[in-house]
């Protein structure tokens, strides 16, 4: 099914995603490189202003996504996954969030306030690893933001057959 939310034929909501997985990935990255060089307060920084910019991304890409939700996920038989994959990048979002309310003015730079914080992201980025595979499920196995072969898009293939085997008959 054909996204209302593109640009062109392409989807707009998994061109923006990778920015926001990356950032919050390199948020929980920065976090272990902190406490592996004995608390630089340098990564600190990097970890605090990287949560922040993954939020500001997610929330962005959230906006075509959900624009995606509401004009064909909810009406395909992917609904459930579509769902679960909204409410899991929500969650990561809230857990980056309260996060970055904990590390406000230096206050999670040793402790349990550390330790509470790395586990939010560690937790929000495994939550996006489970949310990133249902956006694939959604796309390969039912299809969803995929252009229609009568639109020019690549024909769903049988299980004997190949793009090239498809196009040959096509001729």
């Amino acid at each position: 099914m054909r996204s209302r939310m593109a640009l062109g034929d392409h989807p707009i909501h998994p061109m923006l995603v990778p920015l926001a997985i990356g950032l919050f990935a390199w948020t929980l990255v920065a976090d272990i490189v902190f406490v592996a060089t004995g608390q630089d307060h340098m990564w600190y920084d990097i970890a605090f202003w990287s949560g922040i910019a993954g939020i500001v991304a997610a929330l962005v890409a959230a906006l075509p996504g959900l624009g995606d939700y509401v004009t064909i996920a909810v009406n395909s038989e992917a609904r459930g996954h579509a769902t679960a994959h909204m409410f899991l990048n929500l969650a990561a979002v809230a857990l980056f969030f309260v996060a970055m309310l904990m590390m406000r003015d230096d206050g999670a730079v040793d402790g349990s306030a550390l330790v509470s914080v790395i586990l939010l992201h560690a937790l929000a980025n495994a939550g996006l690893a489970v949310s990133g595979w249902l956006g694939g499920e959604m796309v390969y196995r039912y299809r969803l933001g995929v252009l229609p072969a009568e639109d020019g898009g690549v024909p769903a293939l049988s299980d004997a057959g190949s793009v090239a085997d498809e196009r040959r008959r096509a001729a």
